[in-house]
């Protein structure tokens, strides 16, 4: 009689899963947080307008007693244009996966294209913003490049620049758990930097920046907070707008994104702010041998006030 030994054995029975999936490294969404939210109505068109009432001239001059009438002013108000577009992806799966292990499958892939959704509505919002706002380079470091490494300077000089704008900081803050203008600073700007700039920023403790773990009441600071500056605070995420080699001195720039409260909006729209797609082997293709698992959404984004956000470009000090 022949004896059997795990060598004998088929490549299934040599292996066994561990309980749980193990977590796939995934950058911080940040985009989404300070901006605004607008939905769009199903049947609603194709395009979102939204409408900003000009200021009127101060009546700063006495009447008088002579009866004559000041002339009237004429309201005006500014229109802004955004466009809905669609994107989506998909996923095959094998019929003889979904026969032998279905839920299980079906579960991790629909987690993994939430995902990759959520993360599409973050680079397009980024990429929206890099082309459309004013850029400030960085000056005040000490690197001798162009953007320099970032300064306390650098962001009172952004500071003072959407204070004369008239910026709104966010100071109602966002229910639940990322809530801004909350008891560790004062009502704030935010900035979205990268991951690769916390080196910089952590120089210049002592000089103004005060990292999360300083704060008064960390359990209120957000996730994805890293610390605060003057009037910032100021958000990390590992892909943060930058341009590789596009300094004078060909190191990458960082583009450290600052924003007041409705600086600029993201749409979706209803019912298509994400659709889960699942079609049965039967359904997708002849011999039926694959499943298809896919995610579709809708979105639209636009600068509402332009005078509220500036890319505040940087290099690393080293």
């Amino acid at each position: 009689m022949s004896i059997t030994t795990t060598g004998n054995l088929g490549p299934v029975i040599l292996q066994s899963l561990a309980p749980a999936m193990l977590y796939t490294p995934s950058p911080g969404l940040n985009y989404i947080l300070p901006a605004d939210k607008v939905s769009m109505p199903m049947h609603g068109g194709t395009t979102m307008r939204f409408l900003r009432p000009r200021l009127l001239t101060p009546p700063t001059v006495q009447l008088g007693n002579s009866g004559i009438e000041p002339p009237s002013q004429v309201p005006q108000r500014d229109s802004i244009d955004a466009q809905m577009a669609f994107f989506g992806t998909s996923c095959i799966i094998n019929e003889q996966v979904i026969l032998q292990d279905q839920d299980p499958v079906l579960a991790w892939v629909s987690d993994r294209l939430a995902y990759a959704m959520r993360q599409a509505e973050d680079i397009i919002l980024r990429d929206y913003l890099m082309s459309a706002a004013s850029v400030i380079n960085a000056d005040g470091g000490s690197n001798g490049d162009n953007p320099t490494e970032l300064s306390v300077s650098d962001f009172s000089l952004v500071g003072q620049t959407l204070d004369t704008n008239n910026a709104w900081k966010f100071e109602q803050g966002i229910e639940g758990s990322l809530r801004f203008g909350t008891s560790p600073v004062r009502s704030a700007y935010i900035c979205l930097s990268s991951t690769q700039v916390q080196s910089d920023l952590d120089n210049l403790i002592g000089s103004g920046f005060k990292n999360v773990w300083d704060y008064p009441a960390i359990a209120s600071a957000a996730p994805l907070e890293y610390g605060s500056i003057l009037n910032f605070r100021i958000f990390t995420s590992s892909q943060a707008a930058s341009a590789a080699n596009a300094s004078m001195n060909g190191r990458t720039v960082f583009y450290n994104t600052c924003v007041g409260k409705q600086a600029y909006t993201h749409i979706d729209q209803d019912g298509y702010s994400m659709k889960l797609i699942y079609r049965d082997p039967y359904f997708s293709g002849a011999l039926a041998q694959n499943a298809t698992l896919a995610v579709k959404f809708a979105q639209s984004q636009a600068i509402t006030q332009d005078t509220a956000i500036r890319l505040l470009a940087s290099t690393n000090a080293s």
